[in-house]
């Protein structure tokens, strides 16, 4: 199978860096072949995957599969659009509302109108021209395909061979919206203090400096920022730690996709302290590293990247756009 990519213009995109970090692999396999129409993410390590102008044109034609990205930066509709491709596009729509917008129920209600055409709203005119339409927040009406963050291979780096000898990390990029970020943050240092955990809540200066601290904790606390899904809470349970998270509301009410033992949810501050209580206790008495070996691997299956990749050629044999 052949797939051109055409990334999100002017910055990164953290939904088409999971995708292309499962390419990769399907890659190595010997799966799949896939080129890119313009520079991607510097750690990703992709220059040998990005083609000219003419040559991602030539490629793009003879592809199985033309993969469209969008976040917070305008998508390149107009390069598909000269290429005639329509008919084999996939559609990626990594865009969030922000700040506190989630929050906001007029809002929402303008984003199931139809009527919200800022990010985090539906592209109504790319869902009409595009076979597969994923989507990384809701909602996911008909014709559109859930598809969250997952867990990249640079998350798991550390996770296999690392003690695990700080009991809980809390860390945020930033921590104004939602507030419940801060005051978490705030609350959790009161009680490991109160309590004798440890515990480590500052800023590091790399992404790869946090998770080689996510691979020593035993939790990780999690809390959305401006969408319902965020790159924290994979990045904790790609480092096999326990999750105390935000009431999960990144898939459908009925979905079984996070059915985990080792995910501890709340809705808000009272719940998270009742948590804490909780999950000190677990600590204290049942936890041990070893046990966590097995629901581990299950979700490295179910979450990481190889398996988001894999999810997309799937619902496009489902689509009946390939022979099977």
């Amino acid at each position: 199978m052949r797939i051109a990519i055409i990334p999100t213009l002017g910055r990164g995109d953290t939904l088409a860096e999971t995708v292309c970090d499962g390419l990769i692999q399907l890659e190595r396999n010997g799966e799949l072949e896939f080129r890119l129409a313009s520079e991607m993410e510097k750690r990703l390590l992709l220059d040998d995957h990005i083609l000219s102008t003419k040559e991602f044109a030539t490629f793009a034609r003879s592809a199985d599969l033309l993969f469209l990205f969008y976040s917070k930066k305008k998508t390149n509709t107009d390069l598909v659009d000269h290429l005639g491709l329509w008919e084999k596009t996939c559609f990626f729509d990594g865009s969030e509302a922000g700040q506190n917008n989630r929050f906001d129920f007029a809002l929402q209600q303008a984003v199931l109108d139809g009527t919200y055409k800022n990010y985090g709203g539906i592209r109504e005119d790319i869902l009409k021209q595009c076979p597969l339409y994923f989507r990384r927040e809701k909602p996911y009406r008909d014709g559109i395909i859930p598809f969250p963050f997952g867990i990249e291979t640079s998350y798991v780096r550390h996770a296999s061979d690392t003690k695990k000898d700080i009991d809980f990390v809390c860390v945020f990029g930033q921590d104004e919206y939602p507030l419940l970020r801060r005051y978490a943050r705030e609350e959790l240092v009161r009680f490991c203090e109160k309590n004798g955990f440890s515990y480590h809540v500052e800023k590091t200066k790399m992404p790869e400096d946090f998770r080689q601290l996510l691979a020593r904790a035993k939790v990780g606390i999690s809390v959305g920022g401006g969408g319902f899904d965020t790159l924290r809470f994979w990045e904790i349970l790609g480092n096999n730690c326990l999750l105390m998270t935000e009431t999960i509301d990144i898939y459908q009410p009925d979905s079984h996709e996070l059915d985990y033992e080792r995910i501890w949810q709340f809705g808000n501050l009272y719940d998270f302290r009742s948590q804490l209580e909780r999950v000190g206790h677990f600590l204290r008495t049942e936890y041990r590293q070893d046990n966590l070996s097995d629901e581990y691997a299950a979700i490295i299956k179910a979450h990481s990247s190889v398996a988001r990749a894999r999810t997309i050629i799937d619902e496009w044999h489902k689509h009946g756009a390939i022979g099977t």
